[in-house]
């Protein structure tokens, strides 16, 4: 028997754009049926029927529930709607700084990020978080004013962003202390900490004349690194660069060579012989290390290299959480302040009271003219303007000749750092995110004076 094959959501790639669209409604009560038939008018236009011909977007066209009508969000007059369009804009310019942010810390800490979204005790993709999103009334209850759920959203998320800063901060401190603390493998003796070399397991010490390192109260050892082709010499020689040098105390640490074939020796005398010898190493080009052996000593650094190595374990799950649940906070307050800009601008498009459809489309990069026609033959019937600004027309053009969508439209692209599995190839991708970002640009313009675009609409 042969098994039914389930197919899998479609994947969403890196600078996907996503619009979201607004048509006024008619006044009357129950214009519910209008949405649902508006919805079905896209959804069956063959431009944007998801994967039409390999053209098509990304996924059909679907509800962006904005609260409008007798639930719609309080503004106050309609003074306060022409300043929110510049508070909204500028705080949605600087969530989707902060959030792309994050995103980008997040893909460095892990290259295998996932990014859920975690909203009201659910946790979902971003995508199916987005297809059934609602207006969040236990975080922005629709009796308060915009602005002020704006301005709380906005102090969350910078909270948020501050966090994320001071926890990193406090991650790149440990990070950096285990760098210092670590073993430097592959280096050449003279850069290595001995510590690392002269291990344990490596000098023999008994409490007899035979150990590696003698310390007493008038005798000590001195480190010495060859290089190679040298031993000979030093060997021959060591006795008379100073006075009270132990004859025959030189000894080679065997299968200590390092790349360049230096070799480590160490030469037994009396404490006051030590400077002298170790000026007189120099003066025949011998590097002569610091360091007194210690078995205690290499306990105790090996002790903090471990407890340091689990410190930066903890602040790494514990800032990857941070930036997991911050991220998510942060995309739930973009796409309500996206929310928010499309019932200002739907206000003052259409009029009052607030009637009106909001949809979601992603396009395709190759499909963009395509589409915007597409939405120009199905919304376009109701897009005249009808509030503040009822002499404009769709198609109108203004002094500069641009010409405007006969609907309200925002854009977004709610990822844009390359994953591993999905890095730039070339200056193509480079040039699509620029164009994405652009067309954001231009589409997010508010309308607040007379010779601006009407509001919410996109320019061509």
């Amino acid at each position: 028997r042969r098994r039914r094959r389930t197919l899998s959501p479609p994947a969403m790639s890196v600078g996907q754009e996503f619009w979201i669209l607004a048509v006024g409604c008619a006044k009357e009560q129950g214009y519910s049926a209008e949405k649902d038939g508006y919805l079905a008018a896209l959804k069956s236009h063959p431009t944007l029927a998801a994967g039409s011909r390999g053209q098509g977007p990304l996924e059909a066209p679907f509800k962006f529930e904005v609260p409008d009508g007798d639930r719609s969000l309080l503004f106050g007059s309609f003074d306060n709607l022409i300043r929110l369009t510049d508070d909204l804009q500028k705080s949605d310019s600087q969530v989707d700084s902060i959030l792309h942010r994050l995103e980008r810390q997040y893909i460095e800490l892990d290259a295998k990020a996932e990014f859920r979204v975690k909203s009201q005790r659910q946790e979902k993709s971003f995508l199916e978080y987005l297809k059934t999103w609602q207006w969040d009334e236990a975080k922005y209850p629709k009796s308060r004013s915009i602005l002020d759920n704006l301005t709380l959203l906005m102090s969350v998320v910078n909270k948020l962003d501050e966090e994320a800063r001071n926890k990193t901060a406090q991650y790149n401190d440990f990070k950096t202390q285990r760098g210092n603390m670590a073993k430097k493998e592959g280096a050449n003796l003279t850069n290595r900490d001995l510590v690392d070399v002269l291990t344990p397991d490596v000098v023999k010490m008994q409490g007899s004349a035979e150990d590696d390192f003698i310390y007493t109260e008038h005798l000590t050892t001195v480190v010495v690194i060859l290089p190679r082709g040298s031993d000979a010499e030093f060997a021959k020689n060591y006795e008379t660069f100073t006075e009270n040098v132990v004859p025959m105390s030189a000894r080679k640490f065997k299968d200590l060579d390092d790349k360049d074939g230096n070799s480590l020796w160490r030469v037994v005398m009396f404490k006051s012989a030590a400077e002298n010898f170790k000026k007189a190493c120099r003066e025949h080009r011998y590097i002569i290390r610091d360091f007194e052996y210690s078995e205690e000593g290499y306990k105790r650094l090996k002790t903090q290299r471990d407890q340091l190595e689990d410190a930066v374990k903890r602040q790494h799950d514990l800032v990857r959480g941070l930036y997991q649940a911050a991220w998510s906070d942060a995309m739930i307050a973009w796409v309500h302040i996206k929310a928010m800009r499309i019932f200002v601008e739907s206000v003052l498009r259409f009029g009052m009271p607030p009637r009106f459809a909001s949809f979601i489309v992603t396009p395709k990069a190759n499909s963009i003219a395509g589409v915007r026609k597409a939405l120009a033959d199905v919304l376009g019937k109701n897009g005249q303007a009808a509030g503040l600004f009822a002499g404009e027309k769709a198609g109108d053009t203004q002094d500069d000749g641009e010409e405007f969508f006969p609907y309200v439209s925002l854009s977004f692209t709610p990822f844009n750092v390359p994953r591993s599995a999905e890095a730039p190839s070339g200056l193509g991708r480079l040039a699509r995110l620029a164009a994405h970002g652009a067309r954001r640009a231009r589409a997010e313009e508010p309308f607040t004076r007379r010779s601006a675009p009407a509001p919410g609409s996109s320019r061509v």
